[in-house]
């Protein structure tokens, strides 16, 4: 491999990373592409390589997330060692844990603006699938331990996820989040059949 050969995946994760770090630092709108190169130390063309617009690495950015937050809900879920109850309640504090992380909630804010509808329904529909077997899954090990009681496991992981969405669509402020993710954990674990001990 010649010293100019470029490894084309990893000069796409690193505009991206330069990218999430620049707008972690001076917020998506303040950003440009050229603060995105320089950042990321390659000619501004190199960036049109990879992305059309600033609004292709800003989903791209939100993509790259919303693949740390699949790899955490994962882990989170094939815990053996915890019960369906606390698995729940550790994939929704994963939603808590990203809105007080400065890069995801800048980038969450702006593709949140009604004028970027565009940007958050693409990200929407390559999100909520991934998450929805993962939620269902769960339902299903709580009905089969005891803890849930529920006839239909993947209508129960439409209602929970309906319930997120709907803090989201509710435009939530992010400071308020957290604690709306706890409330709708309650309320979504009474739905489940679920009783505290």
């Amino acid at each position: 491999m010649s010293p100019r050969t470029v490894d084309k995946a990893a000069r796409r994760a690193q505009l991206v990373s330069a990218a999430a770090e620049v707008f972690a630092t001076q917020g998506v709108s303040a950003t440009s592409v050229a603060d995105i190169v320089r950042a990321a130390g390659v000619a501004q063309g190199t960036f049109y390589l990879y992305f059309a617009s600033k609004d292709d690495i800003i989903l791209a950015v939100v993509e790259d997330v919303s693949d740390q937050l699949m790899a955490g809900f994962a882990q989170a879920v094939q815990a053996p060692d915890r019960s369906p109850v606390e698995r729940l309640r550790s994939v929704i504090g994963g939603f808590a844990e990203a809105s007080r992380d400065q890069s995801f909630t800048d980038v969450a804010e702006f593709i949140h603006r009604r004028e970027n509808i565009g940007l958050h329904d693409r990200f929407t529909e390559q999100f909520l699938p991934r998450l929805l077997p993962v939620i269902e899954d769960l339902v299903r090990d709580g009905v089969a331990e005891g803890s849930f009681d529920v006839p239909d496991p993947r209508a129960a992981a439409w209602f929970i996820l309906g319930g997120l969405r709907a803090i989201e669509l509710a435009e939530t402020p992010m400071a308020e989040i957290p604690a709306a993710l706890t409330e709708s954990t309650r309320f979504a674990l009474r739905v489940l059949g679920y009783r505290e001990q």
